[in-house]
């Protein structure tokens, strides 16, 4: 019984058991194909997916769906690019980012106003195109949303922009000189196609300017980038390249054709006529005074001006062409300016009031960096009489440029900042001529000088002069005095007195007028002078010291003044433009008390003759040397428009004219100069270095010539030449010959 109890109640579990399993897959069963018949949703975002749910959860979901009413934060839109502290090298970008869907951004301006651009559109990013910046070393980006402004995002950038270039200094064309504008304070570098390049600070107002040096005639294409304080090492991108024409040949000399040489103008006013280079600008200088300026048309310029003071003057004419260049000064011509008597009322009612002249005016740079050449400043003329030529509209109005004449300025151009010499291939005054003049003048001049001075020191027993009293020596013996007086001044405040007397002789050698620029005429004077006399004596040292080995000291010679002061005197009194200058103050001898080694107890070594022609030689060569330099220098500087060019051509100028002028004065073959010295070492030398140093000397002084020539008095001056030879000639024969015949 209990056994098959235990069967029993074995069977009726194993049956519950197996009822519970087929009701648990049934369950399983049915959940699936419930989850397979629910439609599936699909999800735009991980974030939204449901989590895993239990059977039980999923029924409830299909049977009683609940919508999500929770949304999501806000985002704000983000600036990638560029990125925070970037250095930008153009004023034009790109700026960009991300945003949300359907976020509608604005990009600001840094300067304020409209914003830089909106975007509103469904796309997660954003992209601004040619974005304008402008330069500075913090330039804010910020970005927002529209109706939101506290989603936003904001950088900081550095720009820097390429400059501009705009061409010459007064136009398209250019004679070396190039402009533009640029970020104030930045180093603006200029690039020609062939890597030339030339470099400029911007200034306050955002204008540069620089020269390109070495280069020839044609166009060219110059681009131009800048690197500032907050940019650097990087600079700016380059800028587009503009075309330049680049014209750095000189014009000829322009042509004066009325009123002619030695005619006689009333200073109420007269007409200026001429001819010159079409589209160049003439001025007209009487003396130190610029009295009119015209444009050449056609070839011809006429201009009328009048108020020049009484008496006479050297007119000459200057014209600049349309790149810049100014080329040397027409033929000189005098011409008298009198005072007229009183008009009738008749001629008073027929007189055109004149325009007024201003002494040496200014050639002013105007604001975008161009300088014009010199013109008057006057007011508008009435309107002219009968017979009387309309006056030139242009000619008495500032150009286009804005570059008019103020007179009294820095920039004032003064008559040493005038060209000197030939300019080119096609001056009227060829460099062969210059020779033909400078042997006319060896055979003419100094070889007859020789002779005339041989004459007088024989017949004086061997000396040139009889002994002269002393005009600045001690009178009285030196034992009269318990103590000599006797006064030192310090070297260098003696040589610099000497020097600023000389400078002031040499400035006199030309008209000066109270204005500004004769004191920077003043400075140049003394720079080129100090520069003259440094060769002179330096290299002499140096080469009696190094090659001759003796010991050479330098001598302050008081009577050079006289001589500085005798050819300033007579250039201005014969007009003589360029003037004929002489600038020593000292000169360098041999010191006879020991040799150059300085060995003890070496005797006194006494230089030969040959060694002192030899060290005149080289102080007449250094000279000349250094006058070429100067003058080769000069050619390739612009043109006198400014206070830097003006200071430069009349320091260049002023060595020319001082280093030739000294080492032809030097070289004339009398008493004890260095022309006796090198003379009587080697005559084939100072031959050849009389006639080298006096083609230099006719070169620069052309116009003098050309003046001369145009006057008739070239003729004259042979002949008196000629007769001085003659004369001198006479004296020699008859005391080397005559003479002792009679005794």
């Amino acid at each position: 019984m209990s056994d098959l109890a235990r069967i029993e109640g074995s069977n009726i579990l194993a049956r519950a058991r197996r009822s519970r399993s087929v009701a648990v897959v049934a369950a399983l069963l049915l959940g699936c194909a419930l989850a397979l018949a629910a439609p599936v949703v699909p999800t735009a975002q991980a974030d939204d997916a449901p989590a895993p749910a239990t059977a039980e959860s999923t029924t409830s979901v299909t049977e009683n769906p609940v919508p999500n009413t929770t949304l999501a934060p806000a985002s704000s839109p983000q600036v990638e690019t560029p990125r925070d502290g970037q250095f930008i090298g153009s004023n034009r970008t790109t700026v960009s980012g991300s945003k949300a869907v359907d976020q509608e951004i604005q990009l600001l301006s840094p300067r304020g106003g409209d914003p830089l651009c909106i975007v509103g559109d469904s796309s997660t990013s954003w992209s601004c195109d040619n974005v304008f910046l402008q330069n500075g070393p913090n330039i804010n980006l910020r970005v927002v949303v529209t109706g939101d402004p506290s989603l936003s995002d904001e950088i900081a950038v550095a720009v820097l922009g390429a400059p501009t270039v705009l061409g010459g200094l007064t136009g398209p064309e250019s004679n070396g000189w190039v402009r533009g504008t640029g970020h104030p304070q930045a180093i603006v570098t200029a690039t020609l196609p062939s890597n030339d390049t030339c470099t400029s600070t911007v200034d306050a107002s955002g204008a540069w300017a620089c020269l390109f040096s070495g280069l020839s005639d044609g166009s060219r294409d110059v681009s131009a980038s800048q690197t500032s304080s907050f940019s650097e090492p990087s600079s700016s991108n380059a800028s587009e390249p503009l075309t330049i024409a680049f014209d750095l040949t000189a014009p000829d000399a322009p042509v004066v054709t009325a009123p002619n040489a030695g005619a006689q103008v009333p200073v109420a006013g007269t007409q200026y006529t001429g001819t010159g280079e079409t589209g160049a600008t003439v001025t007209v200088f009487a003396g130190a005074y610029s009295v009119c300026s015209a444009p050449v048309t056609g070839g011809s310029w006429s201009c009328s001006a009048g108020g020049v003071a009484a008496g006479s003057y050297s007119v000459v004419a200057v014209q600049k062409d349309v790149a810049g260049n100014v080329g040397q000064g027409s033929t000189p011509r005098s011409i008298s300016y009198v005072a007229e008597t009183t008009p009738t009322p008749t001629e008073s009612a027929s007189t055109t009031p004149p325009v007024t002249p201003t002494p040496s005016p200014a050639a002013s740079p105007s604001p975008d960096g161009s300088a014009a050449v010199p013109g008057p400043t006057a007011a508008p003329s009435p309107t002219p009489g009968p017979g009387a030529a309309p006056p030139d509209p242009e000619a008495a109005e500032p150009d286009a440029a804005g570059a008019s004449a103020f007179p009294g300025q820095w920039n004032d151009p003064t008559r040493f900042a005038a060209a000197i010499g030939p300019t080119g291939t096609g001056s009227p005054f060829p460099w062969l001529q210059a020779g033909l003049l400078a042997l006319g003048a060896l055979l003419l001049i100094a070889v007859p000088l020789r002779l005339l001075a041989g004459t007088i020191s024989r017949t004086r027993g061997g000396r040139l002069l009889r002994q002269m009293p002393s005009l600045a020596g001690r009178n009285r013996v030196r034992e009269e005095f318990e103590v000599a007086p006797t006064v030192r001044l310090n070297r260098w405040l003696r040589g610099g007195a000497a020097l600023l007397a000389a400078a002031t002789f040499v400035m006199l050698s030309g008209p000066v007028v109270d204005q500004p620029a004769y004191l920077r005429l003043l400075v140049a004077v003394i720079i080129g002078l100090a520069l003259v006399n440094a060769v002179a004596i330096l290299v002499p040292l140096w080469w009696s010291s190094r090659v001759l080995r003796l010991r050479g000291t330098v001598t302050f010679l008081p009577r050079y003044l006289l001589l500085i002061a005798a050819a300033a005197i007579a250039s201005r009194l014969f007009d003589v433009h360029p003037a004929l200058l002489f600038g020593l103050l000292g000169s360098v001898t041999f010191s006879t008390t020991t040799d150059a080694a300085g060995q003890a107890g070496a005797q006194p070594k006494q230089p030969t003759a040959a060694q002192r022609g030899q060290l005149a030689a080289v102080r007449v060569g250094a000279l000349a040397t250094i006058a070429v330099l100067a003058w080769s220098l000069g050619s390739l500087l612009p043109g006198a428009s400014n206070f830097a060019t003006s200071l430069a051509a009349e320091t260049g100028n002023t060595i020319v004219l001082a280093a030739i002028g000294s080492a032809v004065l030097i070289l004339v073959p009398v008493g004890h100069t260095s022309g006796r010295r090198i003379l009587a070492w080697s005559p084939t030398l100072w031959t050849g270095l009389t006639v080298v140093t006096y083609g230099i000397l006719f070169a620069a002084l052309a116009p003098v010539v050309e003046q001369w020539q145009s006057e008739g008095a070239g003729m004259a001056l042979w002949i008196a030449a000629a007769t001085f030879a003659a004369l001198c000639a006479s004296a020699w024969v008859w005391q080397r010959f005559v003479t002792p015949s009679q005794r």
